[in-house]
C-alpha cells in the first residue's frame, strides 16, 4: 500500500500531467444559423418591421454586432429575397443606409498556458479583424414605404390590360434595384446569401446564390427574384458562368416559404455541422379559401385577376403549408416561426396609405405575439462567437459618421391627430386615395 503522501504526490502529478496535456477544445461550429424571409409583394413591410425589432433586441442585450453576422445563411423568396440581398450586401458600395454606430472587434482566444489553467484564466487574445458594417434594419422599412408606389403605381392595375399584358412596367423596380445595389457581383456577399428564382425555359428551381453566384450581380438577383408572373415580365439575364441567356421568374412559384431550399443549401455549405436553427419570417399571408359555386370554376374562373388567380393562390397556400408541416419533423432542424395574421388579406401590389398603415400596425402586433420567440431565438444568437463563415474585415477601421437615416424619427403624437395620420406624417406618405375620392 503506498504511504499517504505518496499518494498525494502521485495524484497531484497526474492532475499537472491531465493539465499539460489537455488540448482546448477546438469550438467546431456544430450549430448553423439561418435566415429565411417569404415573399409577399408590398407585405415584405412585415419582415422588414421584424428585422428591426431582432436587431434592437440583441442590442438590448449588450450585442452591437451587425445583425447579418450572427447568421450563415441568408435566404429569401421575392420580396424576401430583396431583404435578404440588403443585409447581405457590402452596404459600403451601396446606396443603402449604412448602421457605423459600433465597429466589431474579433479576437482569436489562444489555447491556455498550464499557469492560466491552474489559475482559471483565460487565454491571451489576438486580434483577427474586424466585422464589415451591416445595412441600418431600421431603414429597411423604407423600401416598401417610399418606394411602392413608383413600383406598382395604381393607373397601372387595369383587368383587361393584365389579361393580354403585365400589369406593370418593370422599368421603375429595375432603376430602384440598380440604384440600391449598383454593379456589385453577388459573390461579394459579406456572407453566403442565396435567393430562390425559377427557370422558365427549363422547367426547374433556380437558385441564385453567392457561393455559386454564375457571375450574377445583386440586382440582377433581385429582379430574378421578383419577377412575379402576371406582374412583371420575366427577368432574361445573361450568365456568365454557363454563356447563355436564363429565362427567371418568381421564386415564389416554388419556394414561397424557401426553408426547406436553405436548409438544403446550408446542408452543402456547412456538411460538418450537427445542427441547423432556422429562423423564418412570414409576410403574414393568409390561407386562401376558394368557394366553388359550380359557375364560374372554367379557366377563367380559376386564374380571374379580379378574384387574385385563385389556383395560384391555392398553391401558394398547399405549399407554404408543406413547409410548415415537414420542416418541424427534420431531425437536425430547429425551426423557428413568426407567422401572424393582419386580419384584412392585402395584395401584393396594394399601396394605399391606409393599407400600409394597417400592415404597419399588424407588424407590431405579430412582433408582440412573437416575442418570446424572437427572444429566445437572439439569445442563441447571441452566444455565438465563431465567424468562420466569412471574411473579416481590416484590424484597423476608422470611425465612420452615421449619416442620417432614410426614415425621419418620429414627431412627437398630436392628441387631434389619430394613429393614422401620425403614420402618414412619419413616413411622408400621401393619402392619395382620400384626395382622389374626397368625403
Amino acid at each position: 500500500m503506498l504511504d499517504p503522501l505518496v499518494q498525494i504526490h502521485h495524484s497531484t502529478s497526474m492532475a499537472l500531467r491531465d493539465f499539460w496535456n489537455h488540448k482546448e477544445p477546438s469550438s467546431p461550429q456544430d450549430d448553423r444559423y439561418i435566415l429565411s424571409i417569404d415573399g409577399g409583394g408590398m407585405r415584405g413591410l412585415i419582415p422588414a418591421v421584424m428585422l428591426a425589432k431582432l436587431s434592437s433586441l440583441l442590442e438590448s442585450m449588450g450585442d452591437n454586432r451587425p445583425l447579418y453576422s450572427h447568421f450563415d445563411l441568408l435566404a429569401g423568396t421575392s420580396t424576401g429575397g430583396l431583404l435578404a440581398l440588403a443585409l447581405g450586401a457590402p452596404v459600403l458600395k451601396t446606396n443603402l443606409q449604412p448602421d457605423t454606430r459600433y465597429i466589431s472587434y474579433i479576437y482569436d482566444e489562444q489555447q491556455r498556458t498550464l499557469m492560466q489553467k491552474l489559475m482559471g484564466k483565460p487565454g491571451d487574445k489576438t486580434l483577427r479583424g474586424t466585422l464589415p458594417f451591416g445595412v441600418d434594419t431600421t431603414t429597411l422599412e423604407s423600401l416598401y414605404l417610399q418606394n411602392g408606389r413608383q413600383i406598382f403605381p395604381r393607373s397601372q392595375g387595369r383587368f383587361f390590360s393584365q389579361i393580354f399584358t403585365d400589369k406593370y412596367d418593370v422599368q421603375p423596380l429595375q432603376r430602384l434595384l440598380q440604384h440600391m445595389f449598383g454593379d456589385i457581383p453577388l459573390s461579394e456577399a459579406v456572407i453566403p446569401t442565396m435567393v430562390m428564382t425559377y427557370d422558365a425555359a427549363h422547367g426547374r428551381p433556380f437558385i441564385m446564390s453567392s457561393n455559386d453566384s454564375h457571375g450574377f450581380l445583386f440586382w440582377e438577383a433581385a429582379r430574378a427574384t421578383s419577377a412575379a408572373p402576371t406582374f412583371f415580365k420575366p427577368a432574361y439575364l445573361y450568365d456568365r458562368e454557363e454563356k447563355t441567356m436564363q429565362t427567371l421568374i418568381d421564386g415564389g412559384v416554388v419556394a414561397n416559404n424557401p426553408t426547406l431550399y436553405a436548409y438544403r443549401h446550408a446542408k452543402e455549405l456547412y456538411p460538418d455541422a450537427k445542427r441547423f436553427h432556422i429562423l423564418s419570417l412570414s409576410t403574414a399571408s393568409s390561407d386562401f379559401t376558394f368557394t366553388v359555386s359550380g359557375a364560374g370554376t372554367g379557366v377563367i374562373g380559376w386564374i380571374d385577376p379580379k378574384k387574385g388567380a385563385p389556383i395560384q393562390k391555392i398553391y401558394a397556400t398547399s405549399q407554404m403549408q408543406v413547409v410548415d408541416q415537414i420542416a418541424p419533423t427534420i431531425p437536425d432542424l430547429t425551426y423557428t416561426r413568426i407567422h401572424g395574421a393582419l386580419g384584412e388579406t392585402y395584395k401584393l401590389d396594394e399601396t394605399t396609405a391606409g393599407a400600409l398603415s394597417t400592415m404597419h400596425q399588424g407588424a407590431q402586433k405579430i412582433y408582440q405575439e412573437n416575442e418570446d420567440q424572437l427572444k429566445a431565438f437572439a439569445q442563441l444568437l447571441c452566444e455565438r462567437n465563431h465567424f468562420d463563415q466569412m471574411e473579416l474585415g481590416p484590424k484597423e477601421v476608422l470611425p465612420v459618421t452615421q449619416q442620417p437615416t432614410q426614415i425621419e424619427a418620429p414627431e412627437e403624437a398630436i392628441p387631434a391627430l389619430d394613429s393614422y395620420h401620425n403614420f402618414l406624417r412619419r413616413y411622408q406618405i400621401e393619402d392619395v386615395e382620400n384626395q382622389e375620392n374626397p368625403q
